[in-house]
């Protein structure tokens, strides 16, 4: 377990070491989605969400809590595949959608900025975009390391799979992130 928060505070520094263990560590997969659930548990605390009581809409605790991980784990999995088309079928890079996987899933913790931002009181857009900033960077280099892109076009994928989220989101109902 210590190793895995090691390799999540290489990430989030954007050290290159970080990227090539998750390529070489299959258990970084489950690691990544560790994150992701931890993340988003706080989110939902931090958001003023409650767990174990009554939610604002009604619905019990263990509902939001459920809604929310299946959330998560879907934005997860489908961002990861998302950017890995843009880099792979748009951009002609190499990698497996593995290692995009457990980028993002290392990512992801970068995104309890949004609680930082959405507390600054910034309109929701702002916050969301300067939260995800850093989410994106983190993806960027991840990708710059897997696929040898340079760092434009691995930026570009990296949005590239925000944006075809964000589209798919609004065409399935579901939240961004």
């Amino acid at each position: 377990m210590a190793e895995a928060f090691n390799r999540l505070l290489q990430a989030v520094r954007l050290q290159r070491d970080a990227f090539v263990w998750m390529d070489f560590n299959d258990r970084a997969t489950a690691d990544g989605l560790m994150f992701v659930v931890g993340t988003r548990i706080l989110l939902l605390l931090g958001f003023g969400g409650s767990i174990l009581g009554l939610a604002t809409s009604g619905l019990g605790g263990l509902e939001v809590l459920f809604y929310s991980m299946v959330n998560a784990i879907v934005f997860w999995l489908a961002y990861a595949g998302l950017t890995y088309a843009v880099a792979r079928f748009l951009l002609q890079a190499g990698g497996t959608y593995a290692i995009y996987l457990r980028m993002t899933g290392f990512a992801y913790p970068t995104l309890l900025l949004l609680i930082v931002t959405a507390r600054l009181g910034l309109p929701s857009y702002a916050a969301f975009l300067v939260g995800s900033v850093w989410f994106l960077a983190v993806v960027t280099r991840g990708i710059t390391y897997e696929s040898d892109l340079p760092t434009e076009r691995a930026a570009i994928a990296a949005g590239g799979g925000l944006i075809a989220w964000m589209i798919v989101a609004s065409i399935i109902g579901r939240g961004l992130i």
